[in-house]
């Protein structure tokens, strides 16, 4: 099993430095990444931090993960949260399909995220399954 940390970083360092070497589909979503990350002024320093981006995210770090779910569409424009997206996001983390269930029941409870502070409610789904 991926942890969460570990997916995170890969993509993002990946991303980063092999942009050459993406498909569409992962071009597209480092765009979104850095779009979001210019938008709420992330700074490659935040970005090797892990750590708090998975057990402590600050709000900037939290509007950053918003604003990357809205524009790939995990959100919808009232801040609902779009089911088949996460399915395909929780399959890549390779998980034991107990802890995949069990996440995706938590975020289902997840009410509207309206603000950032409320994106919290789905990474602690996924931290605490």
């Amino acid at each position: 099993m991926y942890s969460l940390k570990t997916l995170v970083c890969f993509f993002l360092i990946g991303a980063i430095y092999a942009e050459q070497e993406l498909s569409e589909e992962e071009k597209k979503a480092l765009r979104l990444l850095i779009e979001c990350s210019k938008k709420w002024d992330i700074s490659e320093e935040e970005f090797k931090n892990m750590d708090q981006w998975v057990e402590s995210p600050t709000e900037k770090m939290l509007c950053f993960m918003k604003c990357t779910a809205e524009k790939d569409g995990t959100l919808d424009e009232a801040g609902n949260v779009q089911m088949k997206n996460i399915d395909g996001i929780i399959a890549m983390m390779k998980m034991k399909s107990d802890d995949e269930i069990n996440i995706k029941e938590c975020i289902r409870k997840v009410s509207k995220v309206e603000t950032c502070a409320d994106f919290r409610n789905i990474t602690e789904c996924v931290l605490n399954n």
